[in-house]
């Protein structure tokens, strides 16, 4: 078998890679970028239960939206079947009859994606502490598409917008709030 140089000319030393290696390491380098991005996204809202109680206490001390609507989210009650991986809910009437209405909620910024503006982002209870840490139960959590970019601040901020039920199992997200807009 003959061996195929993935590099023009003669050696290495040139590093202009022929047309195919260039491809493949761009398609190499795409699906590694997505891959990561998927695995953060997992772990920021699925590792509910890593968090050490130490840690849970002093998050407590930090600054928390006391805004009604997380009462009643927080009636949800959210089971995790560690053997399956997944998540799964048993929503109450009254969180159902939010379904299809307006919503306005107060909450801390989770963005998904490192831009200046972003229209995809979480919306927390609690303080965020870290970018890869979960800062609360999957009923503390709302899913936010806005209608325009907002850009990220980590102060405590009030959206609006058309809340939904979502069933993300794996990602232990069941509330989502859809064409939202941000509250002055």
């Amino acid at each position: 078998m003959e061996a195929v140089s993935i590099y023009k000319g003669d050696s290495p030393s040139s590093l202009a890679l022929t047309p195919l290696a260039s491809r493949w390491r761009c398609i190499t380098l795409q699906r590694v970028s997505t891959l990561i991005s998927i695995f953060s996204f997992w772990f920021l809202v699925s590792g509910f239960s890593l968090q050490p109680l130490d840690e849970r206490k002093a998050q407590d001390a930090l600054p928390m939206s006391k805004h009604p609507v997380w009462q009643l989210l927080q009636k949800t009650k959210v089971i995790m079947d560690k053997k399956q991986g997944f998540y799964s809910a048993k929503i109450p009437s009254e969180v159902k009859a939010l379904s299809g209405k307006e919503v306005t909620v107060s909450g801390f910024m989770m963005p998904l994606e490192s831009k200046d503006k972003f229209k995809h982002f979480l919306l927390a209870k609690r303080t965020p502490t870290c970018p890869f840490c979960p800062p609360g139960e999957p009923n503390e959590i709302i899913d936010v598409w806005t209608k325009k970019p907002v850009g990220y601040t980590d102060e405590l901020i009030t959206v609006k917008g058309t809340f939904e039920l979502m069933n993300d199992r794996e990602m232990g997200l069941f509330f989502k709030l859809k064409d939202a807009t941000k509250e002055k």
